[in-house]
């Protein structure tokens, strides 16, 4: 072999040694640049979210690479955010490409900062006779998240009925949030006899009394005076609420007769009798649009059962006694109230408080009394009674014998409006 062979065939296995290493470097660089691309996912806006309650979450969503490219539509989301309820939520995203998985997760807080409502029962400023028993007249709580909070209501009475002065009442409702509401009521202590106090005997409470009803749109009309048309009625109620009028419970009635506290000076009952089907069809979804108290004195054996009762918002329509089965002539011609044996009578009655459950006040058939009734209904413990006498109930009357203001159909607004004030 010639010397120039022997250079050329080293020449030439250089050359193949450099492609070859060269053929390396390009397979190395090309493999690190396959394994080297990795995945990368990033929040949208904060890694930690704060929403109120009951409004709308918006996801921001990520941006994820895989390498320089994008492929955030391909990212996967676990986990929700629940908005009508308050907590902590927390949202995973992951993205994944060639067998590369990188998640990252986004806390999300749905929190409820609207504070309660507090309505408070009766005025804001009340004047209560000194040496009189202030009877607290209460508030109602309500909250976005948590509802009726009434009964965590706390109240701070420092009221002194012996002193006259000014004295206030601080009512705080707190909601499970943590959020707190208060309203005050002023208490004047003022001296007996002085103007505008609710328990001055001139003034007096207005039980309103009511009997069936109609709707003249129907072509109905008023059988007889005991009748009110029903949107008579409706206009009534109407007044009452936008005026602010306060509805007492029987037991502030009690206490008022009694002697023993003051009531609100706008306050009045309205009281419904015999239990009739007109009450139940025209004249309750009015009293449940206006969200006012009303008492009906039921005639119980004219009732299929006392389940019957129970449909209705026993805390607004109030079901108290007119008799199980008294509500027809006697031998005199009379209420049966009259000439039944007491102990009869005393069955009746103790009959249509199993019936209604707790009834304790009491509604005479026809307005027909005498002492023996009076008897019966303190030995079943009705603690009212009322009659069909026209007047207003006033401290000190006899509370087995009160009046009330009868109404009639025609009575217009303007002659309701004089009625109750």
């Amino acid at each position: 072999m010639t010397q120039n062979t022997t250079n050329n065939h080293r020449q030439l296995n250089k050359k193949k040694v450099l492609l070859f290493v060269l053929c390396m470097i390009l397979f190395i660089f090309l493999i690190s640049r396959l394994f080297s691309k990795s995945v990368k996912i990033s929040l949208k806006g904060s890694d930690n979210v704060v929403v109120e309650y009951g409004t709308e979450y918006s996801d921001e969503f990520v941006t994820a690479l895989y390498g320089n490219k994008d492929i955030s539509e391909s990212v996967k989301i676990s986990g929700t955010v629940d908005t009508s309820k308050v907590g902590t939520y927390k949202i995973t995203y992951t993205a994944k490409q060639k067998k590369k998985t990188k998640s990252i997760t986004r806390t999300v807080t749905v929190k409820d900062s609207v504070s309660p409502t507090i309505t408070m029962n009766g005025d804001a400023e009340i004047k209560i006779a000194q040496g009189s028993k202030y009877q607290e007249l209460g508030c109602i709580a309500t909250d976005n998240y948590d509802g009726d909070i009434t009964t965590k209501i706390n109240i701070e009475n420092n009221v002194d009925t012996s002193t006259k002065g000014s004295y206030t009442i601080k009512y705080t409702a707190k909601d499970s949030s943590g959020n707190t509401a208060t309203k005050e009521r002023i208490v004047n202590v003022v001296e007996s006899g002085t103007k505008g106090i609710s328990t001055k005997k001139a003034a007096g409470l207005p039980v309103l009394m009511y009997h069936f009803f109609y709707d003249k749109t129907t072509g109905a009309s008023a059988k007889d005076g005991n009748y009110m048309e029903i949107h008579d009625f409706e206009d009534q109620l109407k007044y009452l609420t936008e005026n602010n009028y306060y509805f007492p419970t029987w037991d502030e009635v009690k206490n008022y007769v009694d002697g023993t506290s003051c009531l609100p000076e706008h306050s009045v009952v309205i009281t419904i009798d015999d239990g009739d089907k007109t009450f139940f069809d025209l004249a309750v979804p009015v009293i449940e649009k206006y969200d006012v108290k009303v008492t009906s004195f039921v005639v119980t054996s004219l009732l299929e059962n006392s389940d019957y009762l129970n449909k209705f918002d026993r805390n607004k329509i109030l079901f108290q006694s007119h008799s199980n089965d008294m509500h027809r002539s006697g031998n005199d011609g009379k209420g049966r109230f009259l000439t039944l044996s007491e102990e009869d009578a005393l069955n009746d009655v103790k009959t249509s408080q199993s019936f209604i459950g707790n009834a304790n006040i009491f509604c005479y058939p026809y307005g027909h009394y005498n002492d023996k009734c009076i008897e019966v209904l303190k030995k079943a413990n009705f603690s009212l009674a009322f009659t069909t006498k026209y007047s207003r109930v006033r401290p000190g009357d006899n509370p087995y014998e009160l009046g009330r203001i009868r109404m009639s159909d025609g009575d217009k607004i303007e002659s309701f409006k004089k009625r109750v004030s």
